[in-house]
């Protein structure tokens, strides 16, 4: 890639981000002040009524469809429907949508992929999303919704392209509000009462991302001991990772990492109803092997798995004379008692905790929604 080229897509993704910027704007103020009829009279009733079906398809297709039509609102002349620049007369839409639209729609909590919309095979082996062209999507309408409105914006210039970003941001917002919950924060809770509020927001059931919440757990409970205790002076928390994050590819060593000065010096990993195992250990082991890591926390409300017993408490032992690093294997529970006992006050924790339920990407409404059953209960 040359400088020039460089040079061409940065002044690009200033535009582009100007543009979603300026939509967005546009579209909060359509549904605050439900305006539903907008839309409709840019686009007619059949092209508006098609965008905001496709913008209300949980699918890719939606998020490549707000690329495209940004694109050719700062970019008229584009085709859009050639996605990849080894196309005649393409661009290279998977960058755009990497660099400007994901992050957009990460920073408003709106719904999107993780990293790029292109990862599916259906769309970046695809070929110019011309008229007849069949993706295979998961429900089945997404495809052809996405062909149809980006042909439709490929047709109608930059007008119609910024109507439809509008459009489609209209239904990513509805999305999202209504999987908001103001959440329950609850004060002054003695010790016991706070692990058996926890102990049944954990429990479910629930249809997705059950494991999210210990890793939310413990993320809270030392964002109050990174404030409130001298041992871990100057030590920052590094970045809760998705869900879904192989920590392999990422490099992390675990669900909760604490640093100071670059250096990582403590860890937890928790294994969600699965009992720890040697091969568990084993793999701790080997991630913090090279690390300054003085204490590396293996939890599961699952206990440790009885046959590899004697075998964990051999290797952990041996690990600590090579390396100096401590294996502290233990229950979810039995951990965060032991840890709140240690902060001046519950309060701090469930509020750090009641804002990652309500804020985290891998927690949804039925999370939410229980959370505050939970405390009603209690």
């Amino acid at each position: 890639m040359t400088d020039v080229t460089i040079s061409s897509d940065l002044e690009k993704f200033g535009r582009l981000q100007a543009a979603i910027e300026d939509a967005y704007a546009e579209a909060e103020s359509i549904v605050q002040e439900q305006r539903p009829n907008d839309l409709a009279e840019r686009l007619g009733e059949e092209l508006a009524a098609k965008v905001a079906k496709l913008g209300a398809t949980n699918n890719a297709a939606r998020g490549i469809a707000l690329t495209l039509c940004l694109y050719k609102l700062i970019e008229p002349d584009q085709d859009i429907r050639a996605h990849k620049s080894q196309y005649e007369g393409g661009f290279s839409a998977r960058t755009f949508d990497t660099k400007v639209t994901v992050p957009f729609l990460v920073s408003k909590t709106l719904p999107r992929n993780v990293e790029t919309h292109w990862l599916s095979q259906t769309f970046s082996f695809a070929g110019p999303y011309v008229p007849g062209s069949v993706l295979k999507t998961q429900p089945a309408v997404a495809g052809p919704l996405m062909i149809e409105v980006v042909n439709a914006v490929n047709g109608g210039g930059a007008d119609t392209a910024a109507a439809v970003v509008v459009g489609l941001l209209v239904e990513f917002i509805k999305v999202r509000n209504a999987d908001i919950v103001v959440l329950t924060r609850p004060k002054d809770l003695p010790i016991h009462k706070v692990r058996e509020l926890l102990e049944m927001h954990l429990a479910g059931p629930y249809k997705a991302n059950a494991p999210r919440l210990p890793q939310l757990v413990f993320y809270a409970v030392y964002r109050c001991l990174v404030s409130h205790m001298g041992r871990y002076g100057g030590a920052v928390l590094e970045p809760l990772e998705r869900l879904k994050s192989a920590d392999r590819k990422r490099g992390t060593i675990g669900d909760v990492v604490v640093a100071r000065e670059g250096k990582r010096i403590e860890a937890v990993e928790i294994k969600h109803d699965q009992p720890i195992s040697y091969g568990h250990v084993a793999e701790a082991i080997d991630k913090v092997r090279a690390e300054s890591v003085t204490r590396y926390y293996l939890l599961s409300n699952k206990g440790i798995d009885p046959v590899d017993k004697d075998r964990i408490e051999e290797r952990s032992a041996e690990f600590l004379k090579q390396n100096g690093c401590e294996l502290i294997i233990n229950g979810i529970f039995e951990s965060l008692s032991y840890y709140l006992r240690l902060l001046p006050n519950t309060t701090d924790f469930l509020f750090e905790y009641a804002n990652l339920v309500e804020r985290d990407e891998d927690t949804s409404y039925e999370h939410r929604i229980r959370w505050n059953q939970c405390c009603d209960r209690i």
